[in-house]
């Protein structure tokens, strides 16, 4: 039995014309999709992401999915990043019927729908431009990376890449805990393959921007995990599909949803 799964990211509500987004709604609602996930940064306020979480619950049947994504974790108010993360955003979804997936993986028939944040720890920077840990630091405060200016969690990159990790290894075996579970669809919201990342060989400052746009060290993982028949992930504007081999397990399949607030879009993953 395959299972069809509809990603949709990068919205940015509040910057998305309204007729776009509402063709949208309209196309997911068309997919016939067995569920859909929303893969982050969707908006940067409670009134955007729940308004479109109302509307979806309008026009689907299906069970809907919840990755946060960067630009949802910015601090708003009084309510800091880290709150966001660990109980505002999960509060936010269960009011409106959405399953907030880190730490709750969704079951479709034989498929386990696990959801990562997958912060970036660096691995996806340009390997030919010889870059340190230093560099990557005092770029991201140099060049107002957004994060550096609105998430205000006190933990390093790197430690919430670390718990990005454990936590998608905790939600994999806890989706295969259940004996219904045959494979296991992941959706990332940083891209996590080095075909995901847009280069530009030779240009140091677009090889120092890379290391802020994906984990790679998530990716090689996935791919060593004999479970995990897809991997979806969104962030960056541009889409595509391919095919990952890797021995002497099967292929799989790996997308990039490709969407933005001129052009939201999604894809359709069947695993």
């Amino acid at each position: 039995m395959s299972v069809t799964v509809a990603v949709t990211a990068d919205l940015l509500m509040g910057a998305a014309s309204p007729p776009s987004i509402h063709s949208l709604i309209d196309a997911l609602a068309a997919s016939g999709a067995d569920a859909l996930v929303l893969a982050g940064n969707i908006g940067e306020n409670d009134g955007q992401i729940g308004q479109f979480f109302k509307r979806l619950r309008q026009a689907v049947a299906c069970p809907i999915g919840f990755v946060p994504g960067n630009q949802d974790l910015f601090y708003r108010n009084e309510t800091s990043s880290e709150a966001l993360l660990g109980t505002h955003l999960p509060a936010l979804c269960k009011a409106h019927g959405v399953q907030f997936l880190p730490g709750n993986p969704l079951t479709i028939g034989p498929i386990g729908i696990v959801g990562s944040l997958a912060w970036y720890d660096y691995s996806a920077a340009d390997p030919t431009a010889n870059l340190t840990l230093e560099d990557h630091v005092q770029f991201k405060q140099d060049r107002n990376v957004p994060e550096a200016l609105r998430i205000d969690w006190a933990w390093s990159d790197l430690e919430v890449a670390e718990n990005s990790t454990r936590a998608l290894e905790a939600d994999i075996a806890t989706a295969l805990g259940n004996p219904s579970v045959k494979r296991v669809l992941a959706v990332t919201h940083f891209p996590v393959f080095d075909w995901q990342i847009p280069r530009d060989p030779g240009n140091r400052l677009a090889a120092l921007r890379n290391a802020y746009e994906g984990n790679l060290n998530i990716g090689r993982w996935l791919m060593n995990h004999q479970a995990v028949a897809g991997v979806v992930s969104a962030h960056v504007p541009h889409g595509g599909c391919r095919v990952l081999h890797r021995d002497p397990l099967p292929p799989i399949p790996s997308w990039l949803v490709g969407s933005s607030p001129e052009s939201p879009g999604f894809v359709l993953a069947r695993v």
